[in-house]
């Protein structure tokens, strides 16, 4: 059977700084903010999109939000 598995979006904030939105397949939408430029959400997405790959039962893992300081 085909899994379905999460999309990840870096995204402009209003005002300042930037967030990644993750979409799951049911339609719901789930949101980290706080990174400062473009870059760091889109390395963040990298190197933690891995870890909510493959939890699309439970949906969102523990995996690390941004630092404290970068927003």
């Amino acid at each position: 059977m085909f899994e379905q598995r999460p999309a990840f979006v870096a995204r402009k904030n209003p005002g300042s700084g930037w967030g990644v939105d993750i979409l799951w397949p049911d339609g719901e939408t789930e949101a980290i903010k706080g990174f400062i430029t473009e870059h760091d959400a889109v390395k963040w997405i990298a190197e933690h999109s891995k870890a909510w790959q493959g939890n699309t039962n439970d949906k969102a893992p523990q995996a690390p939000r941004p630092e404290p300081g970068r927003l």
